[in-house]
């Protein structure tokens, strides 16, 4: 069974670095045949090495990744989005990250700016979630009314039940299931919108929170708990489907 994952990282976390060369070990390890990364040295602002970790990462995985752009604020009006453009990485989506930046990214004219990239660049665009100010689903929800062709990613799917809400009145609301408790994902099953949720476990950032942890067996745990919560309809949905669709790497 293919398993394709919507969440990684590689660069640097805090004092924890991750290698584009570890992180494909780890994920062949476990099955996992594509992936879409970004990496968390974009937190330092340094998109320079973010270039130069991409290039590294598109040269050992090849077309198994699928390049995620994180945009900083400040990266929307500088000139970053024509340097990223021309930098050789086939990006095929973009990312933000609200809880660094809450009081910028809440706003409507941040994400109306960011939303016309998503779509000149014809790409989704990924939002972290949580329980905390400008990451709330609900906060997004005028952007996702006003660009239906849009698809809209919310990482983590935090809290919930906005997260469901958005996801059954909007068709272009998608979640993945990064640090997502199992009966949040079962939960979503059962409300029918497993056709909209991607399989993501933000590996290797789990190794930070769970370092004492076999992470190898950790992600296959995972896995197999998944399976066995959910219809096999469901799982395939999940874990590779809906990552061929959204990114369309069905023909790759």
């Amino acid at each position: 069974m293919p398993i394709f994952d919507a969440h990684i990282h590689i660069g640097q976390f805090r004092e924890q670095y991750a290698s584009p060369q570890e992180v494909v070990d780890l994920l062949s390890s476990v099955g996992v045949e594509r992936f879409a990364v970004s990496s968390t040295t974009t937190c330092e602002g340094n998109y320079a090495k973010v270039i130069d970790e991409m290039l590294e990462m598109q040269d050992f995985a090849k077309n198994r990744m699928s390049a995620v752009l994180w945009l900083l604020p400040q990266a929307i009006y500088d000139g970053t989005i024509e340097r990223m453009n021309n930098s050789g990485i086939n990006w095929q989506c973009l990312k933000i990250h609200p809880q660094l930046h809450p009081s910028f990214w809440k706003t409507a004219e941040a994400q109306d700016d960011i939303a016309n990239i998503a779509n000149e660049m014809h790409l989704p665009l990924l939002i972290h979630t949580g329980d905390c100010d400008g990451c709330y689903p609900e906060q997004y929800e005028n952007t996702i009314s006003h660009n239906p062709n849009l698809q809209i990613i919310f990482a983590h799917g935090r809290p919930i039940e906005q997260t469901i809400s958005l996801m059954k009145k909007y068709s272009n609301v998608w979640t993945d299931t990064a640090f997502m408790p199992l009966d949040n994902i079962v939960r979503l099953c059962r409300e029918g919108l497993s056709t909209r949720v991607l399989w993501g476990t933000d590996y290797p950032i789990i190794k930070y929170y769970y370092h004492n942890d076999d992470i190898k067996a950790y992600y296959l745990d995972l896995v197999c708990l998944l399976k066995h919560s959910i219809d096999q309809s469901d799982f395939d949905s999940i874990t590779y489907q809906n990552f061929e669709q959204i990114f369309n790497t069905k023909t790759l």
